[in-house]
Parts: structure tokens; sequence; C-alpha cells
């Protein structure tokens, strides 16, 4: 089996798409994999704005000299260490990444049943009420003033019950940091993380049937689903004193810098930067998440993607950035280091290749190590790559 990636124009009947190379939300297919047979299924690819797929060439037709799929993969690695030569772009930890969690998990909590309470005002008709959430995302800020990785880590963990409401405070998380690296002044940066605690506010004008199905969406559901955009910036439009801002980031973090997004299939130029940064969180957000019909990736294979979609889907220059936020192996990342050894990177410093870990696991012998921190940047030991956790049977939340 060879997988190819080729350009849409490239497209014709007789070749079996393997892959639609995008994230699970941005597209209204059933299925990802399946034979195109007729000009319509193209013409479809194209009207969902996607710019490159993979193909399986022993399943249909070849393209002659497509990358393959493991040319591609190579490249990505190589791309996303290369981004670590720019340094940290957080200020180093003021306290250690034990003490920030406490902290972190409080006001995580917190934010979720805030979130959840604003947004059921909104489904019952209720007038949106942003006060409530203002003293929220000062905590977050200070959190990651205090340590970046800690929030930001332990927002992965979801209830799939609650997703809808987590996934918001995991996206000001995230926009917060942002736009405290980008060098925002404070009431910017606030304005951020308020957009993202209600970039899905729309979602709750979708019938819940359709926003809560435990499987992938019909394409007329995918339609209705798409609305909550629109939705989003109408009921912020509506709530007095709410900024430009914290409208944009609801209203533009589904459109794509190539055009062929949603609500408006508008281009880089027109994107607002909120709203090319909340694209990015969204996604990196969605991918690393596990729900009930989609496992969670690893945050540095997200990473990766983030790379190959810039361009096309995402800011390429604001990727970067968001790399240098995360670090190439996050905090939360179960990573191998080069004596054999499983570890838990807790903590980001200036060089990123070279992160602070907490060392859990012997591969070889297969044991559980009591945990101990390993300063990378003074080891003799590297990171070699990252790991599937549940292929070793640990979570790394646990650690943390």
């Amino acid at each position: 089996m060879t997988i190819k990636r080729v350009k849409v124009e490239d497209l014709k009947a007789g070749m079996y798409v393997h892959d639609l190379n995008c994230s699970w939300l941005e597209h209204g297919f059933i299925r990802q994999r399946f034979a195109l047979k007729h000009a319509d299924q193209i013409q479809k690819i194209r009207d969902h704005g996607l710019n490159e797929i993979y193909i399986d060439t022993a399943r249909g037709d070849d393209v002659a000299g497509a990358p393959t799929q493991a040319e591609i993969e190579q490249g990505l690695a190589q791309r996303l260490k290369a981004s670590a030569t720019g340094g940290a772009a957080l200020a180093p930890a003021r306290v250690s990444q034990r003490e920030e969690a406490i902290a972190a998990r409080s006001i995580l909590g917190e934010a979720a049943d805030v979130v959840q309470g604003l947004l059921q005002d909104v489904r019952l008709g209720k007038q949106l009420d942003p006060a409530k959430a203002l003293p929220l995302v000062k905590a977050m800020r200070s959190s990651v003033l205090r340590n970046p990785g800690a929030l930001i880590s332990l927002s992965r963990i979801k209830n799939a019950d609650t997703y809808t409401f987590q996934h918001s405070v995991s996206i000001c998380a995230l926009l917060v940091s942002f736009a405290q690296a980008l060098g925002m002044d404070a009431a910017t940066v606030e304005e951020a993380g308020l957009g993202g605690l209600l970039h899905d506010v729309g979602k709750m004008k979708v019938p819940n049937e359709i926003l809560n199905k435990p499987g992938k969406l019909t394409e007329d559901e995918f339609v209705v689903m798409k609305s909550h955009a629109d939705l989003g910036e109408a009921i912020l439009r509506g709530v007095p004193g709410i900024s430009s801002l914290v409208v944009r980031i609801a209203g533009e973090h589904h459109e794509k810098v190539s055009g062929g997004g949603y609500p408006r299939g508008i281009a880089a130029g027109e994107i607002s930067q909120i709203g090319r940064m909340a694209a990015i969180v969204d996604v990196y957000d969605a991918l690393t998440s596990n729900r009930v019909y989609h496992k969670g990736k690893e945050p540095s294979e997200v990473l990766k993607r983030l790379l190959e979609w810039s361009g096309s889907h995402l800011d390429g220059d604001l990727v970067q950035h968001f790399i240098r936020i995360l670090g190439i192996y996050p905090v939360g990342s179960l990573v191998r280091l080069s004596g054999g050894r499983l570890a838990v990177v807790v903590e980001q410093g200036e060089d990123l290749l070279r992160p602070t870990v907490r060392v859990v696991f012997d591969a070889s012998r297969k044991l559980h190590l009591q945990p101990r921190d390993l300063h990378l940047a003074h080891a003799t030991e590297q990171i070699v790559d990252y790991e599937e956790p549940l292929a070793w049977g640990l979570d790394p939340a646990t650690y943390l």
C-alpha cells in the first residue's frame, strides 16, 4: 500500500481517497475513505475548501510524482524540530508545575461551571452576562504568567458529557497564552480569553440531537452545525458592551486563510489576527481531545498537522508562534529518552528540545519507576520522540 498526498485539482475518477486531510469537524463526508467514481464527488471536495488529500494507490489510480505519506511525515518532523530554533515564546515559569497545577485545577473546574451556566442561559433565551466570566479570565491570565504549561496541559482532560463547555475553557486558556506570547496588553489578552470562552455560544442554538450526536454528522446535519459561527456572532453583537474582538473570534474561528472556510469563506487578508489565532487553537484542542467517536491525538502529532495545514487552512507564521508557546513536546506529552526510559514533559525551558521531564517508566524492562524529574538542559539523555500513552498503559495526566 502506498499512500500519497495529492492536490485536489489532480483528482479524477478511479482514485481512492484514503484521508481527506482535515480536522474531524471540517467536512460533511460520512466517510474519510471512499472510491472516487464521478465528478460530483470531486466537486464536493472542492466545495468543502479542501486543498490536498491523501489517496491509496493500491486501491485506485496513482498521481506520478506526488509525495508519499512517509516523505510528508519525515518532512513535517524535521519542520517541527526546526521550529525550536526560535526558543520559547513565553516567559519562564515563576512557580513549579506541581505548585501551579493545584491552582490550575481549581480555575478549570470553576470555569467549566461558569461557562455551562452562561451557555445554558443562551439556550433558555436569557441575556448573556459576560461579566460573570471576567474574574475567571483574569485568573487564567495570572496562572499562565506563573506557569505557562500547567493550565494548558490540564485543560486537555475532558468529560464527554460536558465536552462543549470544557472545550470552551480550553480555547480560553490557549488564547490567553497565545495573546500573552504575542505581547498584547493585559486588556486585550483578557478579551481574547473571553472570546475563547464564548466562541461556541452559537452552538446553543443548534438542536441537541445534532450537537451531541455520538458519531459523524450527515451532510445536512453538518450544514446545521456550521451555522453556529453565524449564530454566535449574532448573539454576541446583541450583548451590550461586548468588544468587536470577542465577536470576531466567534464569527471567524472556522474560516481558512486560503478561503473555503465558514461561515463566509473569507481569506487571509479579510480574517482578523485574532480570528486566525482562534482557528489554530480550535483545531489543536479538537484534535487532542478524546470524544466518543474521535480518539485524541498526541500533542506533538497535532502540531505536525498544524504545520501541514499552514498556508491552506491556518496562518503559517502564527502556527510557528503557537508551537513556540507549547513546545515541540508540550507539557503532558509522553516521550522516549535516548536511554530507553519513558518520561512525561512537565516544564518548558528556553531550549524547546530539552524540557524538564518526569521519568516514570523503563521501556526495556517494562517496569514502572519512582517518578523523578530530569532537567534535560543539563543531562546527557535527550528526547528521541514522543510516544502513544495507551500503547504503554500509561496516563500522563496522573503524573502532573
